[in-house]
């Protein structure tokens, strides 16, 4: 009778350990499904189990406690409890091993869902926190932990629907956790790493190269471009203007040539006043010179730290006698910079547009190379503001605009203008190259309020500005900023619209209004008392 006592507990034992149901059985995940797989290698090794219903609800958000019994304990445990999480609780010893942060003051919160990012940073960390791997600017500098961002990413363990964006502020579901996990476990020496520029949509490299109209020639993936190009597509992305004005700079005009001057730029910054004239100018830039160019543009423009390299850079690069040319390389080794593979990469090659196209998207990632401009009563300051990467989420008028901004919804771009003449793509080289007209115009209006008692604070989209066929709209963010309660739109803006004229508005509220010139331009300076709200972007 013991006998068959003891193996009746033991059986049952294990059967307590075994999973509620393998991953074939799950009524509502079935060989078709894009994880299976990932789910059934969990299930049938323990790691995690279904519901009591048969279902494993591969669509479910996954928590922060839920997650970190997926990838079960880890090799440490923590010291100290947290505050919100007692021994009691269900998933309590894999929370104390998970290496999991608090979310705030020793709060585990383990009922709060665990964002991508998170998910990154405790495979990284199970994985040994390797060091060493960098994925490009764009990618890596989507994490604070560049490490765990660029580890996820070469890895192919997380790589986003475009290939850019990890979307690591973003909850994941059961079925996505499940087959991070097993990705992770499977990295090796031999696994395949991530191709950068094979991977993004060739679209998107197109929408780049015309958003910051790298050069004045039309978009060919194979075409070559000149080392004079190739500095006034330096200038501009410094500058972010078609016509550039070189701010805080040196570059003169040494030689009769279309691009002596921003070529001078970069002669006086790194490539030395032996490259100054035309020869140079016409002969066909290489990919060392077209990451050189672009790194500088970058280093110049970004509103962000970048590290300088101190490593001799790629594989195969020979130091040359310019120093400040061979750092400009070694920056940009050290920050990732690659087409597919580092030890793929051809620096002697001829440079072509796509490539160029690649590496402005790449170091894009920094803060981005598109300036709009924030006016205060105290001061104006240029934001820069970076492209949209996942052109399946493009507004459906797109054609009208240069350039889609990541920080701006589609509405702003979707919503018709009252009035347009001339769509702001046909108005970007103007309102772009000669934006100080319109700020200006903003700048005296918000300092008018201001000695009004009423604080605004306006930005300007040089892409968004259109010919109206009676002056020029302008479709501006307005935050305000600090004005008196229950203040009335019609105070503080001459109004087309009654409606918009009577809404109220309160410290902190933010709106889009098209302001209209009121005018067509006759000078340099627009004055406010011709300026009206034709709509607000609802």
């Amino acid at each position: 009778m013991k006998r068959i006592i003891s193996f009746i507990l033991i059986a049952a034992m294990l059967l307590s350990f075994a999973p509620s149901v393998f991953a074939a059985d799950f009524s509502d995940l079935n060989s078709s499904h894009w994880a299976y797989t990932y789910v059934q290698t969990l299930v049938n090794d323990g790691t995690i189990n279904g519901y009591a219903d048969g279902t494993f609800r591969p669509e479910g958000t996954v928590t922060r406690a839920e997650f970190v019994k997926m990838i079960g304990n880890g090799p440490e445990t923590r010291d100290a409890a947290f505050d919100d999480v007692s021994s009691g609780h269900w998933a309590y010893n894999y929370i104390m091993t998970s290496g999991l942060d608090p979310l705030k003051d020793n709060m585990f919160m383990p009922d709060t869902p665990i964002t991508r990012g998170d998910v990154a940073e405790l495979l990284w960390k199970r994985a040994g926190s390797p060091e060493g791997i960098t994925a490009p600017p764009i990618v890596h500098r989507q994490s604070k932990n560049w490490d765990a961002a660029s580890w996820v990413y070469t890895n192919g363990i997380m790589v986003g629907d475009d290939y850019i964006d990890l979307r690591l502020g973003d909850t994941l579901t059961r079925a996505e956790a499940s087959a991070l996990i097993v990705r992770s476990r499977n990295v090796n020496a031999n696994t395949s790493k991530t191709k950068f520029m094979s991977s993004v949509n060739n679209e998107l490299f197109e929408k780049v190269y015309n958003a910051f109209k790298l050069t004045d020639r039309p978009y060919d993936e194979n075409a070559t471009i000149t080392n004079g190009e190739l500095a006034m597509a330096a200038a501009r992305l410094h500058t972010g203007a078609d016509i550039p004005t070189y701010p805080n700079i040196s570059a003169t005009k040494s030689f009769e040539h279309e691009y002596a001057q921003p070529l001078n730029m970069l002669c006086r910054a790194y490539l030395g006043t032996e490259n100054d004239n035309a020869a140079y100018a016409d002969k066909n830039a290489t990919v060392k010179e077209a990451i050189a160019a672009i790194m500088f543009a970058a280093s110049y423009s970004a509103g962000v730290y970048i590290p300088h390299g101190t490593e001799a850079a790629y594989p195969g690069y020979v130091l040359s006698s310019n120093e400040k040319f061979d750092q400009q390389i070694k920056n940009a080794y050290g920050c990732g910079v690659w087409f597919d593979n580092l030890s793929e990469i051809n620096l002697n090659k001829e440079v072509t547009m796509k490539e160029l196209a690649c590496l402005t998207l790449e170091l894009n990632g920094f803060s981005g190379f598109y300036k709009s401009s924030q006016i205060t009563s105290a001061k104006t300051s240029l934001i820069n503001q970076k492209i949209r990467t996942n052109i399946a989420t493009y507004p459906q008028n797109e054609d009208n605009y240069r350039i889609i901004l990541a920080s701006l919804p589609n509405n702003i771009y979707d919503t018709p203008f009252v009035s347009m003449a001339v769509a702001p793509m046909a108005s970007h080289d103007f309102s772009n190259s000669f934006s100080y007209i319109f700020v200006t115009m903003l700048e005296t209006w918000v300092k008018a309020l201001s000695n009004a008692g009423y604080e605004l604070e306006v930005s300007y989209y040089p892409g968004l500005v259109a010919n109206n066929g009676n002056g020029y709209t302008i479709r501006a963010a307005v935050k305000f900023t600090n004005i008196p309660s229950n203040t009335r739109l019609g105070d503080l803006v001459n109004c087309v619209n009654a409606a918009d004229a009577d809404r109220i508005v309160n410290s902190g509220n933010v709106i889009y209004a098209d302001i209209d010139t009121g005018k067509k331009l006759d000078g340099v300076i627009i004055g406010i008392e011709n300026m009206v709200l034709s709509q607000i972007i609802k």
